[in-house]
């Protein structure tokens, strides 16, 4: 991969995890109108962690396939694998570090984590040239 490769998978990662956030956002938003309306907002608040993990766990690695496949279909000299594993990694540092990595190393984000690299994977297994 060339340098320009990495900066392109930092912006992917930057792109993937603020639309999660947004999505996890969006998440408890719609629990709070309606699934469950009518609380306090310490309420929803309350309930904002198990709600947003539920959502980045579904939506994240559908970001990651979503993404890496279509920015990596786009340039077949360079490996997609490579190129997951860049995004991936980028990702992993930065939404650590957003949190100063406290509560980052328990199993419930390892698992989130390997559904987020797998969904990377998935992309680059889409984004790979066809052998015919």
């Amino acid at each position: 991969m060339l340098p320009i490769d990495f900066v392109k998978a930092l912006g992917l990662a930057i792109a993937i995890l603020a639309l999660d956030l947004a999505c996890a956002f969006g998440a408890v938003w719609f629990y709070s109108l309606a699934i469950d309306p009518g609380h306090a907002r310490d309420h929803y608040v309350a309930l904002a962690p198990a709600i947003s993990t539920v959502s980045t766990r579904i939506v994240g690695p559908v970001l990651f396939i979503l993404f890496v496949w279509l920015v990596s279909r786009r340039r077949p000299d360079r490996s997609p694998w490579a190129f997951a594993l860049a995004v991936f990694f980028f990702y992993l540092v930065i939404d650590g570090s957003l949190v100063a990595w406290q509560g980052f190393f328990v199993p419930a984000v390892f698992a989130t984590m390997a559904l987020k690299l797998l969904g990377a994977l998935i992309g680059a297994w889409l984004a790979r040239p066809a052998r015919i």
